[in-house]
């Protein structure tokens, strides 16, 4: 079923582990407790509520000693949001949590993060693979649009990012190998170049294609990366350096 516009939402996408790999994750008798997130995770059907359940109920099949499960409520609000998280973990699941020995995490990896600091640490397994940063197009169909890498350069491909949509990445247009609008790499699959170029042809912004787009400057997005929010301004840092945007006059 599609969804309208007004409603399409962004998020980091995940997929479930195997379960033969979860399960290596545990020693024997490690008493477990699985975690899910009721945002991107839910919409994902990797880490809903439904979900969170099934995977302790699959886990205690195999033997898993499960000690109890939980998708962190209100409705709809993500594990990456700290205070919420670790309010509700330590107020309303602390008891089962002081006996667990560690926590399944099905969500981005963000939300394994926020589980890990919520919990002063603990030791947290992932039960999930982040995949990338996409939409929900439909019901049960997720594209990805972006490749969260910092350095956005849209507003010269008509909104379609190139790093994305291209399988070569490539930011000064097609390679030689695209044929009747079709990739090289795989020819089931549409030019992200030619998509940016009828875009902008449709737009009237062909002279876009002009511009010429310098390379990633990958050593200034160095990871572990952070953004500090301040009055007015927001600090990036990474292990080049820091960069401060100024978001008011």
């Amino acid at each position: 079923m599609a969804i309208s516009q007004n409603r399409r939402q962004s998020l980091h996408a995940t997929i479930q582990k195997p379960i033969e790999e979860i399960l290596k994750f545990f020693k024997p008798g490690e008493k477990v407790f699985v975690v899910g997130c009721d945002n991107c995770a839910a919409k994902c059907r990797s880490g809903g509520i439904p979900e969170t359940e099934e995977m302790a109920n699959r886990l205690r099949k195999r033997g898993v000693n499960v000690i109890g499960w939980c998708v962190p409520q209100p409705p709809g609000v993500s594990l990456c949001k700290l205070s919420n998280t670790k309010k509700v973990l330590q107020q309303e699941y602390g008891e089962q949590l002081k006996e667990a020995d560690s926590l399944l995490v099905l969500a981005c990896g963000q939300g394994f993060h926020t589980v890990m600091d919520a919990t002063d640490g603990a030791m947290v397994h992932p039960g999930c693979d982040t995949i990338f940063g996409g939409e929900t197009v439909s019901d049960d169909f997720i594209t990805e649009y972006c490749s969260l890498c910092g350095e956005c350069i849209v507003e010269y491909t008509g909104g379609l990012c190139p790093v994305t949509l291209c399988a070569k990445s490539l930011l000064n247009g097609p390679c030689g190998g695209a044929k009747d609008g079709k990739c090289e790499v795989d020819r089931s699959r549409d030019c992200g170049w030619q998509l940016i170029y009828d875009r902008l042809k449709a737009l009237g912004r062909l002279d876009e294609m002009k511009a010429y787009v310098p390379p990633k400057r990958n050593s200034k997005w160095s990871r572990p990366r952070t953004l500090t929010l301040g009055v007015g301004e927001a600090t990036f840092k990474s292990l080049a350096g820091e960069h401060t945007v100024v978001n008011h006059d």
